[in-house]
């Protein structure tokens, strides 16, 4: 490990993963690296999981970038995070969150930043983060993430890093490395294209932080994802058409777009490799598989990321695509999530929800309002701020019982302000230019299923009539939507 290791002071730091976790101790805050499912530390975190299992009475806080699934359910199995930020990635850890076991502080990936640099979370002991080395000046090369790993070593008091052989060589080209300067020091940021680069290869390190460096060979890997279905290959397939015709004037090429994780997202990626576009660009959070095949066909040209999830196959494509940092830049959430940057490239975000209501606000994030599924991530940000904001949502959901396709919405991530575009299954409803009663007869009219159609459109025609106004809505009638949903089984009133 030593030829990953430039300065030679650091060579003192190399111990084991037992070691280094010695100096992890319950009640701590402790902050992880990881970005988008990928370059999370892996040997620290089942040490900690094994003394745990070993009857130590073994609880702490912790603060990651963003989403980092592997860390809270391998945590979260044993019960050891007590207090999670700014993310909730697992079903383990929302499970928790609900029964009020752990304090869950869920927070926007574009505030990050900001709430870190104020010591927003207390102060955080020990930073945990992945890397696949350090170069001769002691800057610290991320692994195949960059996120807010910055910001974490910054704000701890001492540092692990740990080196992973395992994670190929072929990222050391690919992160692009630029932090805004804090107020009042803050200047515009200087990126006008999604593969530009702006910044540098390597994190800025305080090498005095640093206490240990663990050698690890650990693949990493996202696992199985959702894949497609008919009802999300039909979502791509109306998403696509209206692409088509938003965009024909400009002979296919497209804005970069901006899209998540997940069966809709994969489908989309899929429609697109079959599609007439070309030269098309990707500015997102995350980028897995499915996006890294566009640019192997040449579909796609220009990819900017803040974390790749890692599989065989990505590595292979890492491996096989020459002058690769052309085409793909890892940079740090700083970026990826940034307003300014969002809005000036006039992306267009594809975001997807657990409900929207007939006006257009979305619920990403809570079952009926009260149990927590996921974190909201960097969706507003990108709807709010992005040149088109489009929806994406199967209209129905377990069978037809619930319609995702709601009066009210039972909680609020991304205002109907932000949203421009709802497609389903059924069709694409385009809102621009509409007011808030033309928004709700497109979106019943175009996207809601054939079942729920007739309901929402009495449950409109009564508000207006019983409440008018300019927004009008009916609380006791549109929650009970709920109501009925978990006393009866279904959102369908029942037939006499």
């Amino acid at each position: 490990m030593n030829d990953r290791i430039g300065i030679n002071s650091l060579k003192k730091c190399i111990s084991t993963a037992e070691q280094a976790t010695a100096s992890i101790q319950g009640g701590m805050t402790v902050a992880m690296s990881g970005y988008a499912m990928a370059g999370y530390p892996k040997a620290v975190i089942e040490v900690l999981a094994g003394r745990k299992r070993s009857g130590e009475n073994l609880t702490i806080n912790l603060v990651t970038g963003a989403n980092v699934p592997w860390l809270d359910e391998t945590l979260g199995a044993e019960h050891i995070i007590a207090r999670r930020a700014p993310m909730c990635a697992s079903r383990t850890l929302a499970a928790q969150a609900n029964n009020g076991s752990l304090r869950y502080v869920e927070q926007q990936m574009s505030k990050m930043p900001r709430l870190l640099r104020n010591d927003s979370f207390g102060k955080i002991d020990v930073a945990v983060v992945e890397a696949l080395g350090f170069d001769e000046n002691g800057n610290m090369i991320p692994s195949s993430s960059v996120g807010m790993t910055h910001h974490l070593m910054n704000a701890a008091d001492e540092i692990i890093v740990e080196i992973n052989l395992a994670q190929p060589e072929h990222l050391l080209n690919l992160h692009d490395i630029y932090i805004p300067a804090a107020p009042p020091d803050t200047q515009p940021i200087p990126l006008v294209r999604t593969n530009q680069r702006i910044g540098k290869s390597g994190i800025p390190v305080d090498l005095k932080k640093v206490r240990y460096i663990v050698e690890t060979d650990i693949p990493e890997r996202m696992g199985t994802l959702p894949t497609g279905t008919a009802v999300t290959e039909n979502i791509a397939t109306h998403l696509l058409n209206f692409l088509e015709l938003e965009f024909r004037k400009n002979r296919g090429i497209l804005p970069p777009l901006q899209t998540g994780f997940g069966s809709i997202a994969d489908s989309i990626a899929e429609a697109f490799q079959h599609s007439e576009f070309s030269n098309l660009q990707f500015f997102c959070g995350g980028i897995t598989e499915p996006v890294m095949e566009l640019l192997v066909s040449g579909k796609a040209t220009a990819l900017s990321t803040g974390g790749l999830g890692m599989s065989e196959r990505v590595e292979q494509i890492l491996k096989d695509t020459p002058n690769l940092q052309d085409y793909l830049v890892i940079r740090n959430g700083d970026i990826t999530n940034n307003a300014e940057v969002i809005s000036r490239l006039e992306l267009i975000a594809l975001n997807t929800g657990i409900e929207i209501d007939i006006y257009g606000n979305v619920n990403s994030s809570h079952i009926t309002g009260s149990r927590v599924v996921n974190g909201i991530g960097g969706g507003a940000n990108f709807a709010q701020n992005a040149g088109l904001s489009i929806v994406l949502i199967p209209s129905e959901a377990k069978g037809g019982v619930i319609s995702n396709i709601v009066p009210m919405v039972s909680h609020q991530d991304i205002g109907e302000h932000d949203v421009d575009v709802v497609v389903t299954e059924h069709g694409a409803a385009d809102l621009r230019g509409l007011d808030d009663g033309e928004r709700a007869d497109a979106i019943i009219a175009q996207c809601a299923s054939e079942a729920y159609r007739e309901p929402l459109s009495a449950y409109l025609h009564i508000a207006r009539k019983k409440c008018g106004g300019h927004h009008p809505q009916l609380p006791d009638e549109a929650f009970a939507w709920y109501r009925r949903l978990k006393e009866d089984g279904s959102m369908l009133e029942q037939q006499s």
